[in-house]
């Protein structure tokens, strides 16, 4: 991507100064979605810019002033194929991060940008030896219950039940030892305590893949499992894709968002300036992570 120079001017957005420095990390995360595009487009997945980034594409035509970061979903389905590919696909200076790759148990993935820092707190006692490159998060939606396909209220169920397994087993351990009824077999649970970390969320993974199109809402799980403010909305918002501008680029959206936004921010025409959710994580577009933790 070659941004015109004068992009990185800081100038005043919405009444928010958006400094040089903050340009600098746009640039970078605009970069990698370059970047994914090109990977979805080549093995023909399909995704779309949801949270902030969708707020920005519509309201915006780009990013919020006040945020600093990108975020971006794909169904279950495209999402655990692109998780297959995307190792290969993403190599120096590219990284993508999940379960499966590095040292962290979260159940979305990102892609980093290793000349870059976004040194996160939890993370800074692992220094350069846990990928701390600026990112974009890919999120996978899930069918959720939807208060109207019978089966969804045991779905949800185990669905929390394997979350546990993978975040918890000495809560589940205990529950046996107790003899408490749970929605899985006693003799499935000690098996799957019995595997690795990786292989009980590989687990938990296919299970949602199962379900996936069996209900009429979706959300990203654990918006589900830990409620937050981002309500599951229709699948049916997402049954046709427009493009709207973001940047200097052209983003996919769900056709219904008028519907997803109202759903997770309210009036979202309204302004509401503040910190992004990042204020906590050190950005630097200019210095590598591996020579930041080296200082």
């Amino acid at each position: 991507m070659n941004l015109d120079p004068s992009f990185f001017k800081e100038e005043v957005r919405c009444d928010f100064l958006v400094t040089e420095k903050r340009k600098k990390v746009w640039a970078v995360e605009l970069q990698l979605l370059e970047q994914f595009d090109a990977v979805c487009k080549k093995h023909q997945l399909t995704y779309h810019a949801y949270y902030g980034t969708l707020l920005g594409a519509v309201r915006h035509q780009g990013f919020i002033p006040w945020d600093d970061d990108i975020d971006v979903i794909m169904f279950r389905d495209d999402y655990e194929r692109f998780q297959a590919i995307a190792p290969q696909e993403f190599t120096e200076p590219y990284f993508f991060q999940n379960t499966y790759t590095d040292r962290v148990l979260w159940p979305f993935s990102k892609i980093r940008d290793s000349r870059t820092t976004a040194a996160e707190p939890q993370f800074n006692s692992l220094g350069s030896t846990f990928h701390q490159g600026i990112f974009i998060d890919i999120f996978p939606f899930d069918s959720v219950d939807d208060g109207v396909s019978p089966q969804f209220s045991t779905i949800t169920q185990i669905q929390d039940l394997l979350w546990v397994t993978v975040t918890n087993p000495e809560a589940v351990i205990s529950a046996l030892e107790k003899g408490q009824q749970l929605y899985l077999s006693a003799d499935f649970l000690i098996d799957c305590l019995q595997k690795s970390t990786q292989e009980r969320f590989r687990i938990y993974e296919a299970f949602n893949l199962s379900y996936l199109g069996k209900s009429q809402k979706v959300n990203y799980l654990m918006s589900e499992i830990c409620p937050d403010n981002y309500k599951s909305v229709d699948i049916s918002d997402f049954q046709n894709t427009i493009y709207l501008p973001f940047e200097d680029l052209q983003l996919p959206v769900p056709a219904g968002y008028e519907h997803v936004l109202t759903q997770c921010y309210g009036d979202y025409h309204k302004f509401v300036p503040g910190g992004s959710a990042h204020n906590d994580i050190v950005l630097e577009p200019d210095i590598p992570y591996t020579e930041y933790f080296s200082r």
